[in-house]
């Protein structure tokens, strides 16, 4: 297999909307989380290149590693292509759950109310408290 079928074929595993989608999250997610801590009185400008490096590094690096090893077993390890093909888009929606979960509890530490999951246990106070 050449270069540009594997090229062509890690465009199609991770596309520009997925990888879209993943850095409007953390966006959103960096947005929510200065305002939460500016409320809180914690702001520190060091935090900001930080948390921008290791979110874009880690969730959008390693989804974009998954997909090119899926990428590449297509070509030259067949054997692996029907467990990494399925995994790339598994991980895209993994990553997007988790990403909305993160910006809806920074925007519950705003205080703008937010229903607990149904197996969630709302903030009891502890027996005899």
């Amino acid at each position: 297999m050449d270069i540009t079928a594997v090229w062509k074929t890690f465009l199609s595993l991770v596309d520009s909307g997925k990888i879209l989608g993943i850095l409007f999250f953390i966006v959103l997610d960096w947005i929510a989380g200065v305002i939460v801590a500016i409320k809180n009185g914690t702001f520190e400008f060091s935090k900001i290149a930080d948390y921008l490096a290791t979110s874009v590094l880690y969730l959008v690096g390693g989804y974009l590693v998954l997909g090119a090893a899926a990428a590449i077993s297509i070509g030259s390890m067949p054997v692996f292509q029907p467990y990494l093909v399925p995994l790339v888009g598994a991980s895209w929606g993994a990553l997007t759950v988790a990403l909305i979960a993160m910006f809806l509890s920074k925007l519950k530490e705003l205080g703008i109310p937010i229903p607990d999951l149904p197996w969630q246990k709302p903030n009891q106070t502890p027996p005899g408290g």
